[in-house]
């Protein structure tokens, strides 16, 4: 556990968001190396069930990670006012009530799972793949939200190392079973895609209890027995406040994505496939923003709770700086690699040189789109550690709705761009994006906003 209310701040960012980077590098990994797996042993068909699935998979969850952005946020503030009874009773409340929605998230998806299939268009030529692979990751996704809610609230607490262990347990069991289980070994046999879903739940049952075990040794707060199990309603209260305006958020990324995918489904399956891998390189390289913004949220929410606004300011300046660096670099690789990103994925053959020539038109566009995603990162990471999700819902909804849901129709459908015209739509609102943000955060209406009740050092 780490106090960023005093001390360095450019070196508590680097230091705390590095883990936190390297965490969800892991995480990225090994899901690039699962999908390597699914295009070599079964194909570029089945890398398109797996790439179609994937919307679904990250809309069905949103409503969790809400309410995990605002236990990290309440738990960081807390920690910063050193309110030890507050803590654990926010680790408690939040704790069941995101279980009992991630168990009602799991159930309505498994029952709707072909109508939201279908609703994305998926091709009927990979639409039993896709359904295989993503009714098991429904039904284990319980396990997925343990190993989020560990690491949010270690983040909060300023221990990103203990969760960087759990994620590299995470990865180690992933990237070991998910061939086993795509081909099959000894008595257990082939799996095919379902395999790949199969390998990831089983890995990540197996990292909950060793991460559990683990942390129960280690850190005073895990220990469910030392919790406070009184029901806290303005806890719960500042818990929905905060989460479901950052859930809503979620599901709008969630369903944008959603409606991109039907667009590229639209332009057949080699397009689709080309999306698939450009998604799962995107999540690699956008790792430095998303990791640099989460340091963000937890550094300015414990000042924040300390009442110290002027390290607020510091920790926004460094972490922009610090995530342009790394994005511009991104940018540049992206542009001149692209192809041979492709061909990770895919052997190169006749069959799959379609796809890696979409792969490669891709990045003409999407290679810019890295800069745009850390400014942004990095603003709403303040903002969250304020509390203001409800701002960041509205900012997302006009950026992704508005506009670039709209202008990506326009520009493949009318237009006649295709899938270049989708490209562009997201470049474009990305930029637009970048300068909402920043006007409202220049406007300074989120340094109201009130949250942990009237004693807080913010509503003084």
């Amino acid at each position: 556990m780490k106090d960023f209310t005093e001390g360095d701040i450019a070196r508590q960012v680097v230091n705390f968001s590095t883990p936190i980077m390297l965490g969800n590098i892991l995480i990225s990994v090994y899901g690039i190396i699962n999908m390597i797996w699914v295009g070599r042993l079964l194909g570029h068909k089945a890398v398109a069930a797996v790439g179609a699935s994937l919307p679904i998979i990250m809309l069905m969850p949103a409503f969790l990670i809400g309410l995990g952005m605002a236990t990290n946020v309440l738990i960081a503030q807390a920690f910063g006012r050193k309110d030890t009874a507050l803590l654990k009773k926010i680790l408690s409340n939040s704790f069941f009530a995101s279980t009992l929605f991630c168990l009602l998230i799991s159930i309505a998806a498994l029952v709707l799972r072909r109508r939201l299939l279908q609703w994305v268009h998926v091709p009927g030529e990979i639409e039993e793949m896709a359904l295989s692979y993503l009714t098991i990751m429904m039904a284990s996704l319980i396990f997925q939200f343990f190993i989020n809610w560990m690491n949010g609230m270690l983040r909060g607490l300023g221990d990103a190392n203990t969760a960087l262990k759990i994620l590299a347990l995470l990865t180690f069991f992933n990237i070991t079973f998910v061939p086993l289980c795509i081909r099959g070994i000894g008595p257990l046999p082939p799996l095919d895609v379902a395999g790949a879903a199969w390998g990831t739940a089983l890995a990540a049952l197996i990292s909950c209890i060793i991460g559990y075990v683990y942390l129960i040794q280690y850190n005073p707060y895990v220990n469910v027995r030392s919790w406070d199990y009184r029901m806290d309603w303005q806890i719960i209260r500042e818990v929905f406040v905060i989460g479901v305006p950052a859930s809503l958020q979620m599901m709008v990324v969630s369903l944008a994505n959603v409606f991109i995918v039907s667009l590229v489904n639209r332009c057949g399956s080699d397009v689709t496939a080309a999306f698939g891998i450009g998604m799962q390189v995107d999540l690699l390289a956008a790792i430095p923003a998303i990791s640099i913004g989460i340091a963000a949220t937890t550094v300015s929410g414990q000042n924040l709770g300390a009442g110290k606004m002027d390290r607020v300011f510091q920790t926004m300046k460094i972490s922009l700086y610090y995530g342009m660096v790394i994005a511009f670099a991104c940018t540049i690789a992206l542009l001149i690699f692209p192809y041979q990103i492709g061909a990770l994925f895919l052997k190169e053959s006749a069959e799959n040189a379609g796809v890696l020539g979409f792969v490669r038109d891709y990045y003409r566009w999407m290679a810019f789109i890295f800069p745009c995603f850390t400014i942004i990162c990095v603003i709403q990471g303040v903002l969250r550690s304020a509390g203001d999700t409800m701002a960041l819902l509205a900012l997302s909804f006009i950026s992704l709705i508005v506009i670039r849901i709209p202008l990506a129709y326009l520009l493949a459908g009318p237009v006649g761009f295709q899938q270049d015209g989708i490209w562009m739509a997201m470049l474009v609102s990305s930029v637009l994006a970048v300068v909402l943000n920043w006007l409202y955060f220049k406007g300074g209406r989120w340094k109201k906003r009130r949250i942990l009740g009237k004693h807080h050092p913010l509503n003084t």
